[in-house]
């Protein structure tokens, strides 16, 4: 049996998802005697491949297209879609991204196979079918998918499994697919965003803001402390779908979901859908001046208070600290 992992590459290494994919699809690979093949569109590159095989993967696939920099998703699928032709593996699985729902949505829809997306791990069951574990009714309970059709495209949720390394001699493999020339998409430019924070799906802190930092001019409020805690910066829907904060920031069900070390969440009153995003992170501290938010029945620790005076405040005891440590 082939196990195919889909590789999400951030900063030139593999995701902090895809390292997990690799680690949960060698699990898997194991208990079924099967082959975990990693796929990563790019030219060959041997950091990539040993990183793929630290993690568990006996092959790794180079995919490599005529316009690989400014190819839409639809050529990606249709390379994939190549591929898998050839190959036929049973299980595909792939990082939770909108994109990459829309890939797999398509060659599921191409091959006859089946589909579940943002699911939290999965096994197989004593027919050798997989199950998937994802949540429903905005994290509120959990549901088991049986997929029946064969190959099955799951998509695994960030930061829902725990990369363990797995060190693996790995075969490196390069597929040119044909070219299509015929695509419906394409994309006229590309404007990389520069930030030096952390990606939100791998920082291990975040600071993020809601509707109680009163305007978008006090949003530098949540910067000014992720930038001192080195954390990523995140924000509720409800300043994102007001344009206060850029939708890239947007943490909840219908945005990132998150699994940080420490969650700070300022000025958020604590929607289900907020919750759905944030149930992995291992502490939440919540900054709410009313003691009623909803957020402090699911906070760690609770501060009701002012945040334009503690944010601040804490601010400057961090650097007072960073200055003595220096």
């Amino acid at each position: 049996m082939e196990i195919f992992t889909y590789i999400d590459l951030n900063n030139a290494a593999i995701s902090k998802t895809s390292a997990g994919c690799l680690t949960l699809g060698r699990q898997l690979a194991s208990l079924s005697d099967s082959t975990l093949t990693a796929i990563v569109f790019k030219k060959n590159d041997d950091s990539i491949a040993k990183e793929c095989a630290s993690f568990g993967a006996d092959k790794v696939v180079f995919i490599t297209l005529p316009e690989n920099e400014n190819a839409s998703m639809e050529l990606y699928e249709l390379a994939l879609e190549q591929f898998i032709a050839d190959k036929k593996p049973e299980l595909f699985l792939l990082p939770d991204k909108p994109a990459l729902r829309d890939v797999a949505a398509g060659l599921a829809s191409s091959t006859g196979g089946s589909i579940a997306v943002d699911c939290l791990d999965v096994t197989i069951d004593a027919n050798g079918n997989f199950v998937c574990r994802r949540p429903i009714y905005a994290g509120k309970a959990l549901a088991d998918l049986r997929l029946n059709k064969k190959p099955a495209f799951i998509s695994l949720r960030a930061n829902s499994i725990a990369s363990q390394v797995n060190e693996r001699s790995v075969n490196i493999l390069e597929f040119q697919p044909k070219d299509e020339s015929n695509q419906r998409l394409g994309i006229i430019e590309m404007r990389p965003l520069s930030s030096q924070r952390p990606a939100l799906t791998d920082a291990r802190i975040i600071v993020a803001g809601g509707r109680g930092i009163g305007a978008p001019e006090n949003f530098h409020l949540i910067e000014d402390l992720a930038d001192t805690l080195g954390a990523a910066v995140g924000a509720s829907r409800s300043i994102v779908d007001a344009g206060w904060a850029p939708q890239i920031h947007q943490v909840g069900q219908t945005g990132k979901t998150v699994a940080p070390d420490l969650y700070i969440a300022c000025g958020i009153s604590g929607a289900m859908q907020h919750i759905a995003g944030i149930s992995s992170a291992k502490c939440i501290v919540a900054i709410n001046n009313d003691p009623d938010a909803p957020i402090f029945k699911f906070a760690d620790y609770g501060i009701v208070a002012n945040l334009f005076e503690i944010i601040p405040e804490i601010i400057k005891q961090l650097q007072n600290k960073n200055d003595q440590a220096g």
